[in-house]
């Protein structure tokens, strides 16, 4: 009779469970607690879950909904009254059902200075929230919802006392050379001569990197839009001033294992405006842009563009233009995101009337109305569920 499994026997069989069921498996006795948070359980165990989500197409969208009385296009997320947020987790596919109801740490809201917590990214199920409506807010948070665990980030170095006002983005991501998690957040001052400055926080390391500058001068267009993480790389849409005096829009990545930027600019019939959005591709694996317009006939479009291959800027395609003629006569959209099955979800806005996420079928340019309604600002991002967290001793259950 067999008293005792050997180790590597109950790391296969631990290793095939899901995320929620290891958070049980624990408690069960010191040796499985120990094998569990390892590190590399951890990112292995993430791989798997990752590769079946591939091979099954059982991927998992995060939704982000702040309720309201009225529908705006505006990113600002700041509302008249402050009501209660929702998180959902959605199958990323052409039904796009849902899948379970998320929970996040509960704020005071005397303590905030926006009225709900910005998602900035998400990537292996760790979700980066942010306070960051103006130069004052610095809660900065890491939540894996899965596991309800979440690491508060400390207090930058670049504050409003320690150099005056600003103009500040942040952005989220991971470093898959050394399996970590950073966050980097870019400063231009607002001097009559301004510079721009980075720092990044380490979640490995726990804290901020000393400030540096940048070569030159550059300034992300809205810093509450989506960033793209894409390749190792965080990206944002920015403009920087050239010698002549006039401005260049362009798009800024930052690498997170050379820890250095670059620009990829976009498409040369791109149109350039501050309503303009970025995103990741429908395959993950480059970046896209939404372009809402007015044409000269003063008729709303949006043009959606692909990068067909990352990094190449004469690769950009644009896939379809939309314009008011879509389901309702006087829409005009706002493009969410692209799903895993190539559809666009996208946000329409009926002037004060209500929202409903429609799904767009890029081949056949149909509409489908997904059943969400009611609020005024939507945030939709790839979602796994993970172990991320787990072996970290600064992460706190909630």
């Amino acid at each position: 009779m067999i008293h005792k499994f050997p180790e590597e026997i109950i790391h296969d069989i631990l290793f095939r469970l899901p995320s929620k069921t290891l958070i049980r498996c624990t408690s069960v006795c010191k040796p499985w607690n120990s094998m569990i948070k390892n590190p590399s359980f951890i990112r292995t165990h993430l791989n798997r879950t990752i590769n079946l989500n591939n091979q099954f197409g059982t991927h998992l969208r995060l939704l982000h909904c702040v309720p309201g009385a009225r529908c705006s296009s505006d990113v600002n997320i700041s509302v008249d009254e402050p009501r209660e947020e929702q998180f959902y987790l959605h199958y990323d596919n052409h039904a796009f059902d849902e899948y379970c109801k998320l929970e996040f740490p509960i704020f005071p809201r005397e303590e905030m200075h926006n009225k709900f917590l910005r998602v900035v990214g998400i990537c292996n199920g760790l979700v980066f929230l942010a306070d960051d409506k103006d130069c004052l807010g610095y809660t900065f948070m890491l939540c894996n919802p899965s596991m309800r665990k979440s690491v508060t980030v400390p207090k930058p170095h670049l504050t409003f006392n320690t150099i005056g006002p600003y103009y500040a983005c942040i952005g989220f991501g991971f470093d898959a050379a050394t399996n970590d998690y950073k966050v980097v957040r870019l400063i231009t001052d607002q001097c009559v001569d301004p510079n721009t400055f980075y720092e990044v926080y380490s979640l490995a390391g726990g804290s901020w990197s000393e400030p540096r500058s940048l070569d030159h001068v550059c300034e992300v267009k809205d810093p509450r839009k989506p960033q793209a993480f894409v390749n190792g790389a965080i990206h944002w849409e920015a403009c920087r001033r050239l010698k002549n005096g006039d401005y260049e829009d362009f798009i800024l990545a930052y690498d997170l294992g050379s820890d250095s930027f670059r620009g990829i600019m976009a498409p040369k019939s791109f149109h350039s405006s501050w309503t303009s959005q970025l995103s990741v591709s429908g395959d993950g694996k480059s970046i896209a842009l939404f372009q809402p317009y007015l044409t000269n006939t003063k008729k709303r479009c949006v043009d959606i563009w692909v990068m067909k291959e990352y990094g190449k800027e004469e690769s950009w395609t644009k896939l379809t233009t939309l314009s008011r003629s879509g389901p309702q006569r006087g829409v005009r959209y706002r493009p969410l995101c692209f799903t895993k099955c190539g559809d666009v979800v996208l946000v329409p806005i009926y002037g004060f009337w209500e929202c409903e996420l429609l799904c767009l079928d890029l081949m056949s340019k149909q509409f489908k109305k997904l059943g969400i309604h009611g609020y005024i600002y939507y945030y939709a991002e790839s979602y796994v569920e993970s172990l991320v967290l787990l072996d970290k001793t600064n992460a706190v259950s909630y």
